[in-house]
């Protein structure tokens, strides 16, 4: 019977091929061209999903808990001294005029950001050498140590001396960026991303209450005192072991259970092909040698493109504005009323910063990542950046109602000025996310990062000291009223924005 069959017979005509057993698929042209075309189709509705619908990677999370601990402790070890700084300088005897403090006080904040500067770019260089766990955990050593020795400094060559051994040591912000990258892609890079200034936001609000709660504890708790009398000696130590504590308890978590995140200079991203077939060995040979080559490491200078250093200049100017308003935040607040300030005490100071924190937080956790996926990157930041310029102008206005005695009004203007500024502050997340896209290759994101907190470092090292400066002498020869200070960083505003608006509308790579 036709089509049945019989003893050891076997089928030798494929199913569904009309053209009988005679018919190659690999030689006929017609079922090549159907193929392909097949293929064409295959891969275009490939390509449309992947771009409509790409699913989300999921992000290490315990490893990522890692990087973010990390990232706490250097706000913590930077600014754990903002709130009691101009009072230990006073009772050092370093000054004996509160209006004088901020002269001093903006250099001793200056010292360390002015040392990492000094060799941020050599730690990030080092991350791509090195690996990224190494030079975190020499940072974490070098912050803890500083901040030790800070705590039972009694002159002022000393205070500057520790503050130096903790910026040279410090290049973990740079790398923490590389790490948090290399844990993310396209797809969760703004969650990621958005718990970098989220971690530095928990470090401020520690570093506020440490170094508003801790100071003179003796004077507070005499029983204590009994059985720690060096803590009546040094009425600052304190503050300063609490702080100290943070990062060498997350350099021992780092030590024990962080990953390496720096890939091996041979190990190849794999390729994704639409039409899901593997090349021939050949092709991989080549194919290697390209991604080799791709992936070497980018020099300083190979990173001084045109579109990177709009980049970095918009950043320096973002991180000088930042740091400005962190700086004489403390510094407004301790100020005499009739100077221009509040008259805040110490506790009271610190409350102001952890109620900065606390914003910035729920900003960075609810809002961040929701807006950066609806505005995008870049279309973000360029409005952000406008924010900054009344969180300012609302200061010297709290100062007219501290005239007045009107506590609730002072308190208002300051919420409204630190909800502006903390609003301002996913600014940040989005730069990181925009430096890290703008990387040539993997192979670069230390460099790049390394390069960027050099920036940060140089606004830092310069911020401080000068906007102290500049309240000081505001102050202390009544310029506008006291006010000039606010005036220039209106015009810093002004400045900041232009170059925010000049900047490209994407910096993100096919691949990276």
């Amino acid at each position: 019977m036709q089509g049945t069959l019989l003893g050891n017979e076997s089928e030798t005509r494929p199913l569904l091929n009309p053209n009988g057993p005679a018919a190659d698929y690999s030689t006929n042209p017609r079922s090549n061209r159907q193929n392909a075309t097949i293929e064409e189709e295959e891969d275009s509705s490939i390509n449309k999903f992947d771009i409509s619908k790409k699913t989300v990677t999921p992000l290490p999370k315990f490893q990522l808990f890692i990087a973010c601990f990390v990232r706490v402790t250097e706000p913590i070890a930077f600014m754990a001294c903002f709130p009691f700084i101009n009072q230990m300088i006073l009772e050092l005897g370093i000054v004996d005029d509160p209006r004088k403090t901020g002269f001093y006080a903006g250099l001793i904040e200056s010292i360390f950001a002015f040392a990492e500067l000094l060799t941020v770019f050599q730690w990030g260089k080092a991350s791509d050498r090195w690996g990224r766990k190494p030079v975190l955990l020499i940072g974490c050593a070098g912050a803890a140590t500083s901040s030790i020795l800070f705590g039972f400094s009694t002159t002022l060559p000393m205070m500057i001396l520790t503050r130096t051994i903790n910026g040279l040591c410090n290049g973990n912000v740079a790398v923490l960026k590389s790490v948090i990258s290399e844990l993310s892609d396209e797809t969760n890079q703004s969650v990621a991303f958005s718990f970098f200034p989220l971690s530095m936001a928990i470090g401020t609000i520690l570093a506020s209450s440490i170094g508003g709660y801790f100071p003179h504890f003796a004077t507070r708790y005499p029983s204590i005192a009994d059985k720690l009398p060096f803590i009546r000696r040094y009425p600052y130590c304190l503050p300063s072991l609490v702080a100290a504590a943070f990062p060498l308890i997350s350099g021992i978590v780092a030590f024990f259970f962080m990953k390496e995140t720096l890939p091996p200079k041979k190990q190849i991203k794999p390729k994704i092909t639409t039409s899901g077939y593997q090349s021939v060995q050949g092709e991989d040979v080549e194919e290697h040698d390209d991604e080799d080559e791709e992936e070497a490491a980018v020099g300083f200078r190979g990173l001084l493109t045109a579109d990177i250093n709009k980049l970095m200049a918009s950043f320096g100017l973002l991180q000088l504005q930042g740091i400005c308003f962190l700086g004489l935040l403390p510094l407004f607040c301790f100020t005499p009323i009739e100077a221009g300030g509040l008259s805040f005490k110490e506790s009271q100071i610190g409350l102001a910063m952890s109620i900065r924190g606390v914003a910035t937080i729920l900003v960075q956790l609810i809002a961040f990542p929701f807006l950066q996926k609806r505005v995008g990157t870049v279309r973000l930041y360029k409005f952000l950046v406008f924010l900054f310029m009344p969180a300012f102008v609302i200061l010297p206005i709290t100062n007219i109602f501290a005239l007045k005695h009107q506590t609730w009004a002072i308190w208002t203007g300051l919420a409204a000025s630190m909800g502006l500024y903390s609003i301002g502050n996913m600014a940040f997340a989005c730069n990181l996310i925009m430096v890290n896209d703008a990387a040539p290759n993997r192979r670069s994101l230390g460099a790049i990062n390394g390069l960027s907190q050099a920036v940060s470092s140089l606004m830092r090292a310069i911020g401080p000291g000068s906007a102290s400066a500049l309240f000081a002498l505001s102050v202390n020869r009544h310029l506008l009223g006291g006010h000039l200070i606010w005036l220039v960083l209106g015009c810093l505003s002004v400045i900041s924005i232009i170059a925010a608006m000049i900047l490209k509308n994407d910096y993100r790579k096919k691949s990276i």
